[in-house]
């Protein structure tokens, strides 16, 4: 971080990791594996900011949290994220649909936050669901001599005269 953040860092945190600031960053990301703080590392430099992260923001970038406006366009499209997915189990779908867009951003904003307190305090994110494929069937239409039959068997279910039914109900 300091070699990111340079002076922004040494005067928040000092240049060695020692002390208060020290516990309460180990603290902070205990459990966080050395690929997620890399991960959490390649956030600060997507997100291009001029000051540091706190400690939690920095533990949410490492767990992959995306910005709320991020969910939010998400929601709009189509659903790519995992984390999305998860804010989205967290919503009255059928609710959120019924208000007006003021009410459906606060439903929006308190699933994200919950969904942002479950992936912090350790709750794994639910796995996505697997995808419903339609099956194609060929399209073969039916025979003269079956189509006749049926029309027959429709006919004689109706009581209907079958030089009627022959003639498809013209006669």
């Amino acid at each position: 971080m300091l070699g990111m953040f340079g002076h922004t860092w040494a005067s928040a945190y000092g240049d060695a990791p020692n002390g208060t600031t020290a516990e309460t960053w180990a603290s902070c990301l205990a459990g966080v594996s050395n690929q997620q703080i890399a991960d959490g590392l390649r956030a600060c430099l997507a997100e291009g900011a001029e000051f540091p992260p706190s400690a939690p923001r920095f533990r949410g970038m490492c767990l992959g949290i995306p910005s709320l406006a991020k969910v939010r366009l998400e929601l709009r499209g189509e659903v790519t994220s995992q984390f999305t997915r998860a804010v989205w189990q967290n919503i009255d779908t059928y609710r959120f649909r019924q208000v007006s867009a003021d009410v459906a951003d606060r439903m929006v904003r308190d699933a994200y936050d919950l969904t942002r307190e479950q992936v912090m305090s350790g709750q794994p994110l639910p796995e996505p669901s697997l995808a419903i494929t339609e099956e194609k069937r060929e399209f073969k239409p039916a025979s003269p001599e079956a189509v006749a039959a049926a029309k027959a068997a429709i006919a004689e279910a109706l009581g209907i005269d079958r030089k009627t039914a022959a003639a498809g109900g013209d006669a």
